[in-house]
Formats: structure tokens, C-alpha cells, sequence
């Protein structure tokens, strides 16, 4: 493997240094990902393994639904990894924070999915659905139901979900935990 594709690789390694899971289940990803990208995929049947292989480990025995079809930005952190289920077309920028039982999706089978830009954290159990925006810098608190355009840098709260605070330059979940 050359070192961009090693560097590709392991991009989310240091952002998850406490998360052996995280860890595995993103390198994986990254590995599969870069298969899926590679031209004559379809035909190629190592990139298929790789493939079957990513699918058995990440979802079946680790519980996680990351597509390897996914774009997903570097730095990428995961923790409490089980749960998370991610539609294949939803596009994820880099720096972002998923906990567990995350789902992000289309509202319909093959519907738009979300776009979440960069610096995003996102809380347990928290659903976000539908063609919209979930903006740089933003917070969705554990458990909220997001089906609406996110301002940046708001944090939002609730079934159906509610910006609570749209000023604030960095946030984290915690601290909307504490309000």
C-alpha cells in the first residue's frame, strides 16, 4: 500500500485514540471505501471480498452501518460505536462526532439523503432525515428527531428538533447536557 493510501487509511486513527472500536471499524471503512472507488469494481473479485468481508465485520458482528459507498470526511470520531446506521448517499464532513444509536438517512427508500459539514456533533439516539443541511459547527443533542436545515453553529434539541442556542462558536454535547 503506498503512503497516501496508508495516510488515507488511518486518517480517523488519532481522532479516535481512546476507541479501539472506533478504530477498526473506521480503518475498515477507509480500506473498503478505497476498494469501492477503485475503477472496475463490479469485476474486481478481491474488492468484492473486501467488501463482503467490511460488511461482515462492521455490520454484522460490530452492529455499525457505514456503507463503504459513504463520504465521509478525515477525523471522523465514533464513540460508544453500536447502533449507528448511516444511508449510503449522505455526505459527512470532516470532524465530525456521531455517539451511539445514531441514525442518519433518507425519509424514503431511495430518497435524499443528509449532508453534515464539518465540526458537527451529533448526540445518542439522535435521527437525522431527509434532503437537508446540518451546518459547520452545529449540535444535536441525544435524542433529538432533525428533519429541517441546521444553522451553523446551533444547537438543536427535542422531537421535532428545536434550535435552543444559534451563537455559539464551539459547543459540545456536554454541554447542552448541563442547560
Amino acid at each position: 500500500m503506498t503512503r497516501s493510501r496508508t495516510s488515507t487509511v488511518f486518517q480517523d486513527w488519532s481522532a479516535n485514540a481512546t476507541n479501539p472500536k472506533a478504530r477498526i471499524v473506521l480503518a475498515a471503512f477507509r480500506v473498503a471505501h478505497l476498494c469501492r472507488s477503485t475503477r472496475n469494481w463490479r469485476i474486481n473479485p478481491v474488492v468484492l471480498a473486501v467488501g463482503v468481508l467490511y460488511r461482515v465485520l462492521v455490520e454484522w458482528i460490530l452492529g455499525i452501518e457505514i456503507p463503504w459507498k459513504t463520504k465521509i470526511g478525515p477525523n471522523f470520531v465514533v464513540y460508544h460505536g453500536i447502533g449507528i446506521v448511516i444511508n449510503d448517499a449522505t455526505v459527512i464532513g470532516s470532524g465530525v462526532t456521531l455517539r451511539h444509536n445514531v441514525t442518519i438517512g433518507s425519509k424514503t427508500h431511495d430518497g435524499p439523503a443528509p449532508r453534515i459539514e464539518d465540526d458537527v456533533e451529533v448526540g445518542a439516539g439522535a435521527i437525522i432525515l431527509g434532503d437537508i443541511v446540518i451546518r459547520k459547527g452545529a449540535v444535536i443533542g441525544a435524542g433529538a428527531v432533525v428533519s429541517q436545515d441546521v444553522p451553523a453553529g446551533a444547537v438543536v434539541v427535542g422531537n421535532p428538533a428545536r434550535v435552543v442556542n444559534a451563537t455559539l462558536d464551539a459547543v459540545s454535547v456536554d454541554a447542552v447536557a448541563d442547560q
